[in-house]
């Protein structure tokens, strides 16, 4: 049975994590047998979601590299004999599979979670860890998104396979009826006659939600309807949010609700999904309230206009407070927008992003048909920048 080693920090409830779960009954089908390195300071409180899902998961934390660092991993991947390794680490890709080379394995995907547009020496490195990984060790390389593509062919010339990220279809749906919504409503305390704006995701610099806060200001003097906003999440800037909202006197308009497991209860208690990050691969929060048919405002920036098409599934502004200001009182008094771009935008999801076609671009890549033991060649590289 092929045994798939993937590499990731430490384990949480986000992205990469989720969709390992979401496609571990597929995979394991195909008769593959998987297994997770956790490399952060903790192995991470999803682990255990892993391993009910069937996967082997081991907690090796990363140190400064080093020679013995490096021959310990080295004896790690030659004991377990895997067959693939699939990386999905940044910082240090090179190193996993230069080890995992050394080590005789020949099957080496590494995914490329984020756009990481570096520029100076960073940029020359990076690009030369990608070339010699994808040209001396065969690895092939793989994009989650049109933009981390983009970036990876103009910024390092790097040739990537896209795999787009995928969500629970199931689970993200539109409500199923009416009393569904007004109980997710009633769940959060929010009043009848509200319009409820609402972000998800962790929080940081990168993804700006102050000036979500700075535009309440200014839309409730401009509007006559109550707005409450929907703040879910938390991280490095969560309590310095939260002071903000205090300074600019709208407090009493923002719910803090933390961390949810349950984010589509959420996004049913929402008008309006709103995404000002300055960039992201793809924004997975994003995906799964299009999938819910909240239509959304967000800034044009790489990875959130892979999913906002201006004026077509939703609202994608220049990254300017006015202009994000002026997208989001549109759709507040425009409720027929608001239905237009909710269905279209649940349709291109749809479409594009669906975790079967993501898997028949993705398991090709493991280079083992694990039921009948062949080799499978057949690849297609993005690397044209449109």
């Amino acid at each position: 049975m092929p045994k798939i080693l993937h590499i990731l920090h430490s384990l949480r409830f986000s992205g990469a994590e989720v969709m390992l779960r979401l496609a571990a009954p597929t995979v394991n089908s195909h008769g593959f047998d998987q297994h997770i390195l956790a490399d952060g300071p903790t192995v991470g409180d999803y682990a255990s979601t892993l391993v009910e899902a069937g996967f082997t998961v081991y907690h090796r934390p990363y140190v400064t590299w080093s020679i013995p660092h490096l021959w310990r991993l080295y004896r790690f991947m030659k004991q377990h004999q895997f067959n693939v390794v699939h990386n999905h680490t940044e910082q240090n890709f090179f190193w996993y599979l230069l080890v995992a080379r050394l080590a005789g394995i020949t099957q080496l995907v590494s995914t490329v979670h984020n756009a990481f547009d570096f520029r100076g020496q960073v940029r020359w490195r990076r690009g030369a860890y990608r070339w010699i990984a994808r040209r001396i060790f065969g690895t092939q390389f793989t994009a989650i998104g049109p933009s981390v593509a983009q970036v990876e062919a103009r910024t390092y010339y790097n040739p990537t396979v896209l795999v787009p990220n995928w969500l629970d279809e199931q689970r993200f749906v539109p409500a199923l009826n009416p009393e569904e919504r007004v109980e997710a409503r009633r769940h959060f305390a929010i009043p009848d006659n509200a319009i409820v704006l609402i972000s998800v995701g962790g929080c940081s610099d990168i993804k700006n939600h102050g000036v979500i806060l700075e535009s309440l200001v200014t839309l409730r003097t401009r509007l006559s309807q109550p707005l409450i906003y929907l703040h879910v999440g938390e991280g490095d800037t969560h309590e310095a949010e939260q002071q903000q909202a205090k300074k600019l006197g709208v407090a009493d308009v923002v719910k803090f609700v933390g961390q949810l497991h349950d984010v589509r209860q959420a996004l049913l208690a929402s008008d309006i999904f709103v995404m000002p990050s300055l960039f992201e691969g793809l924004g997975n929060s994003l995906l799964e309230a299009l999938s819910c048919g909240v239509p959304a405002v967000v800034y044009d920036v790489y990875g959130l206009r892979d999913l906002v098409v201006e004026r077509q599934t939703g609202r994608c502004v220049p990254p300017k407070k006015a202009a994000l200001i002026d997208a989001l009182q549109e759709l507040i008094e425009r409720p027929d927008l608001r239905h237009h771009y909710g269905k279209a935008s649940r349709e291109f999801v749809q479409q594009h992003y669906s975790m079967h076609d993501s898997l028949s671009r993705l398991l090709p890549l493991y280079g083992l048909s694990a039921g009948e033991g062949t080799r499978v060649t057949k690849l297609t590289s993005y690397a044209a920048v449109n």
